[in-house]
């Protein structure tokens, strides 16, 4: 975390979020980080700790919205299945606006993590997406619904294209309008087979 609110510490936020989002995490330079900001590597520690805790000043606010939204909707899938719905052009909204309004965290955290302790970002986002996906089978099929039983690698293979699809718009720096209509040959392509599975 940084250690002051002054104009050097701004100044470093500037350069550092230019140089993790050009270099990424591995070739993240603190050297060049303090040179660009003018001041030696040793003032620079007078701010943050290191490159770790640089990078992960960076994401927060994005990992703890997300984790706020992500209890939010297990919550509300808690509360009343019949509530929710995931297929509706409302969840895909929620996500698209829920990525721009994080659009830096997002891009760092799945395009330039790599040798940080969020590089398996994605790969915990599966796995989450995993559980969330088995979780709603089960209340469905105790309302009713003919869920088709599938094994563990199959809830991983759906959750996977999913997680990987939506953030294809973050890889290539969609604009907002350009990801909806991302999402929209996303719900063509997974869909029509996902409500099959779940039979909804």
């Amino acid at each position: 975390m940084p250690k002051d609110k002054s104009t050097t510490n701004a100044k470093i936020l500037a350069c550092m979020r230019k140089e993790f989002l050009t270099y990424g995490y591995e070739k993240a330079s603190l050297n060049r980080i303090s040179k660009n900001v003018g001041i030696t590597t040793a003032g620079l520690y007078k701010h943050f700790n290191g490159k770790e805790d640089m990078f992960g000043y960076l994401v927060k606010e994005t990992l703890d919205d997300l984790e706020h939204l992500q209890k939010t909707s297990r919550d509300d899938m808690d509360s009343d299945v019949s509530c929710i719905d995931p297929f509706g052009d409302e969840w895909i909204k929620q996500l698209v606006d829920f990525i721009y309004d994080h659009f830096e965290g997002m891009k760092l955290l799945i395009c330039y993590s790599t040798g940080s302790r969020y590089e398996s970002f994605e790969e915990d986002l599966i796995r989450s997406e995993e559980e969330s996906n088995k979780q709603y089978a089960q209340l469905l099929k105790g309302s009713g619904h003919n869920v088709k039983p599938l094994t563990d690698m199959q809830w991983h293979l759906l959750s996977t294209e999913y997680v990987h699809l939506l953030f294809e718009m973050v890889r290539h720096d969609l604009s907002k309008d350009d990801a909806m209509k991302h999402m929209e040959f996303v719900k063509f392509l997974l869909y029509p087979g996902w409500k099959e599975i779940f039979g909804v």
